[in-house]
């Protein structure tokens, strides 16, 4: 799975989120940034991220993907 899909199905999946990415292989990091964060506790915020990859984990098509999300800043 390359990191532009990724990027593309969070995108798709959190309009208007932030995607930062790192790693190779099936094997990445993100950090989104996203409004949709906003009143979930980190571990709903972290399982919506990770859900959005159900089926990818599933097939083997993504083996491990860390992941960090934070609250846009206010301005």
């Amino acid at each position: 799975m390359s990191p532009e899909k990724i990027q593309q199905m969070i995108h798709q999946a959190l309009p208007g989120s932030q995607v930062r990415m790192s790693g190779a292989d099936c094997n990445f990091a993100v950090e989104v940034t996203s409004e949709q964060f906003i009143g979930l506790p980190p571990l709903k915020r972290h399982r919506l991220v990770n859900d959005i990859f159900k089926a990818e984990f599933e097939s083997g098509e993504l083996h491990a993907l860390s992941i960090k999300t934070h609250l846009p800043e206010s301005n």
